[in-house]
């Protein structure tokens, strides 16, 4: 049984870490107003078709089939977006309907 515990060469700096893909990452505030505490973010994935992402948009958030459709593209070509903003207690009802179909789904602080 070893004695000693090996370390690596080098410890990457705090901020240095190449976590692959993170730099292509944007930040998905950019462009929104954003006015509630709290978010719902959605996550793209490839299980469910636009029809299906639209339709849960319109059922849990109560926008417009023009306005999930819009959502539903930022998905797809940012690989994640926020499709709701509001309060804690709204936001979790939101990412709950949009789960049931077994969307990866998030809330977080605004």
């Amino acid at each position: 049984m070893p004695t000693t515990i090996e370390r690596p060469g080098t410890i990457p700096k705090p901020g240095t870490l190449d976590i692959p893909g993170f730099a292509e990452w944007t930040d998905i505030r950019d462009g929104l107003e954003i006015t509630g505490p709290w978010v719902v973010i959605l996550y793209n994935c490839d299980c469910h078709t636009f029809d299906d992402v639209i339709y849960i948009l319109c059922i849990a958030t109560g926008c417009t089939v023009d306005e999930a459709g819009a959502l539903a593209e930022r998905v797809d070509r940012e690989g994640r977006a926020i499709v709701f903003d509001g309060t804690q207690e709204e936001c979790e009802r939101v990412a709950d309907i949009i789960g049931s179909i077994k969307l990866q789904v998030e809330t977080d602080r605004a």
